[in-house]
């Protein structure tokens, strides 16, 4: 009673004032994560072992927001329940938080006419997704938001759209979107969802009314919206509106006779992206392990549950506390493992998040996995690109391949393997067998109950394929050719590129592959020359190039290869001929100043053979540098940037060069160094 009236007292404080609120909805009104959000709901779902409403309420708190009102349908009551125990319930947290529950809502559309009636917003507020991570300073555009709404009556949204050019890993291809602006007022004139139109109309009135209009690509929509307190009334008024792509293609079309506008604010590099599908789960979770979600990182402790503390180490390695590992296993990078779980010896982990209390066994290898709480993981098995749900147990020897989902509670093994794309749940879907007619038979209809099939699930497994009902089917078959972005093509379509589905944008084609890697190259080496003028922070320089990454749509094994190249380069550029000395002289403080850089992306024994095919073939054309390999490979050594066994691995192998000769000569002159890594070897087995 007591901390019911506390909130009380201070719901009743707040009226008092012009309070910021916010309005969350945390149903996504559609089956996109199937069969997993039947038992749980998305905004409940783990993402980097959080909760995925703690980062939104996380991020609503932090711009101030003093008023939540959490909009919730499917799965009310665990809902209520996360937010009664956590921070946000405490007579301390910033801000009040106020679950509204209904069971009858089947749109945002229906909450916002439910939030209406009850007359709940007083002011501007922000309408968000219970999905949504980021970090963007949201103040700003609140006041943005107000302050043209104090000059004129007419702007009801200013929706929050950021910059991801066609190709970014956070580009989700449901949400793009073709918007036409006035380039002064920032005005929505046009808008609407890409999907797969590879042509555009846009009406010729737009044009001869406005002389100077942006169209734009190369926007993310983040589905944040700065909304008037007049936008749940014109939803109340317009029930044909469902979505708020409803009500803006409403505004829009109808602007002339209701006088409304909608504006936009585009943000540069501040971080926002929805978990909207499994390919945007996959993305937003490297994302936050990556750091790019700044102060949204693990080791920050965002959610509510005090024992979820993480220590962050190197390769974006985190771990909580009473965590077990074997002697043997390794944890290469990207990793974030929870509480109370065991790792066996000689297991491999790597681009993974792994739940609190798993037992995984020894000799198992989890590469680009979610593992959730409570999963036994049992030895000698092998899972790449899945979502393992909370207490489902792998046998040994299961392979699990890339794109499937373990529901809760799924057992399979032993010796099988799942191929990709495959969903399995504990429970049999029931389906009614209407062979006998197509008469009423209501209840009495017999049931079928599919069986085990130990040759697919093994001998003692629990787990039955996931088929979708018959109105979703095509939602669900998205769902799994869409997930991690890997669409499964037919061989006709083999000669389109994979990795970029969806329309072709509007605009005039790019330059070639090749002339790309010299763009950034040259940028690249820009980047250390401001670094060294203006003192730039490592940091920084990371941040240039991953940019230039996505904005050249480059590999990561590219951006491996042309940093080495640069900053081999760098101390002899605009240089005619130096001499080997000279040149280690003014290299080996540079070495040291950017070992940070070379940490970032010389990471994994693949990034580290990168490394020394990038040194391999820079040498070949620069015999200065080839004179003192031998020097930067002990330094990079030292450094604890190349391993005994990748240098071991590369002397060994022999690799396609355009000078074969060459290649061989520079493993020639560096056999003393690696003799002494044979010795050392030798004698460390010996000990």
């Amino acid at each position: 009673m007591a901390s019911k009236k506390k909130q009380s007292q201070r719901g009743d404080l707040l009226q008092q004032e012009d309070v910021l609120q916010a309005v969350v909805i945390a149903d996504s009104f559609n089956v996109r994560f199937a069969p997993i959000t039947q038992k749980k709901p998305r905004a409940l779902l783990s993402l980097v072992n959080v909760p995925l409403l703690d980062y939104t309420l996380e991020f609503l708190c932090s711009a101030g927001i003093q008023e939540v009102f959490v909009f919730c349908c499917a799965h009310a009551d665990q809902i209520k329940k996360h937010i009664s125990e956590s921070h946000w319930n405490s007579s301390t947290s910033p801000c009040v938080v106020t679950p509204i529950v209904s069971e009858d809502w089947r749109s945002v559309g229906d909450a916002l006419r439910d939030m209406d009636s009850k007359n709940l917003i007083q002011s501007d507020f922000v309408l968000v997704n219970g999905d949504l991570v980021s970090n963007m300073q949201l103040k700003r555009v609140i006041q943005e938001h107000k302050h043209r709404r104090e000059k004129e009556k007419t702007p009801v949204m200013t929706m929050i759209l950021k910059h991801a050019s066609p190709g970014h890993q956070t580009r989700c291809h449901e949400e793009e979107v073709v918007v036409a602006v006035d380039t002064a007022t920032q005005r929505v004139l046009h808008y609407q969802k890409a999907g797969n139109q590879k042509k555009f109309e846009f009406p010729l009135e737009m044009f001869q009314d406005h002389s100077d209009i942006q169209l734009r690509y190369d926007l993310l929509d983040c589905h944040v919206s700065i909304c008037s307190p007049l936008v749940p009334q014109l939803f109340t008024d317009n029930f044909d509106y469902l979505t708020r792509d409803d009500f803006v293609r409403g505004i829009l079309v109808n602007e002339e006779i209701l006088g409304n506008t909608i504006h936009i604010n585009v943000i540069e590099d501040e971080y926002a992206a929805r978990v909207s599908n499994m390919q945007m789960y996959d993305a937003i979770s490297k994302d936050v392990i990556s750091r790019w979600v700044y102060p949204l990182v693990p080791d920050n402790n965002i959610s509510s549950d005090s024992t979820s503390k993480y220590s962050y180490g190197r390769h974006n390695v985190y771990l909580s506390k009473d965590v077990t590992l074997a002697r043997g296993c390794r944890l290469e990078e990207d990793v974030v493992i929870a509480q109370d779980t065991c790792v066996g010896c000689n297991t491999v982990i790597s681009h993974s998040v792994i739940g609190r209390n798993c037992q995984i066994g020894q000799n198992v290898s989890i590469q680009g996995a979610y593992v959730w709480d409570n999963v036994t993981i049992e030895d000698d098995c092998c899972v790449t690109r899945s979502v393992i749900c909370d207490n489902a147990t792998l046998k040994k020897k299961v392979i699990v391949q890339p794109g499937c989902v373990l529901s809760y509670d799924v057992v399979i093994g032993p010796d099988v393997t799942l191929e990709s794309g495959k969903i399995f749940v504990s429970q049999p879907q029931v389906e009614a067998d209407d062979s006998f007619g197509d008469g009423d038979l209501g209840d009495s209809l017999p049931q079928k109950v599919p069986e085990l099939d130990p040759q697919i699930v093994g001998s003692d497994g629990v787990a039955y394929p996931y088929r979708p009902s018959t109105d979703n089917e095509e939602e669900m078959e998205d769902f799994v050719n869409d997930m991690w972005g890997l669409h499964i093509h037919s061989e006709d379509d083999a000669s389109s590129p994979a990795s970029t589905p969806g329309p072709t944008p509007p605009s005039s084609p790019g330059p070639e592959d090749g002339d790309d890697i010299k763009l950034v190259y040259n940028e690249i080496l820009d980047t250390l020359q401001r670094a060294v003028d203006e003192n730039i922070s490592n940091d920084n320089v990371v941040l240039e190039v991953n940019s230039l990454k996505h904005a050249y749509n480059i590999t990561i094994k590219e951006v491996n290869i042309l940093v080495v190249k640069a900053i081999l380069e760098f101390p002899q550029r605009g240089i005619a001929a130096m001499q080997p000395t000279q040149l280690f002289t003014a290299l080996k403080p540079l070495l040291s100043k950017w070992m940070p850089v070379f940490s970032n992306y010389i990471k994994s024994s693949e990034s580290q053979m990168d490394c020394l095919l990038a040194l391999e073939d820079f040498c070949i054309t620069h015999d200065n540098t080839a004179a003192i390999l031998i020097k930067i490979l002990q330094v990079l050594y030292n450094s604890d940037i190349l391993s005994e066994e990748a240098l071991l691995v590369w002397h060994r192998d022999s690799h396609d060069t355009e000078d074969r000769e060459a290649s061989q000569a520079l493993r020639k002159q560096v056999q003393p160094f690696i003799q002494w890594l044979q010795e050392a070897e030798e004698e460390s087995d010996s000990d």
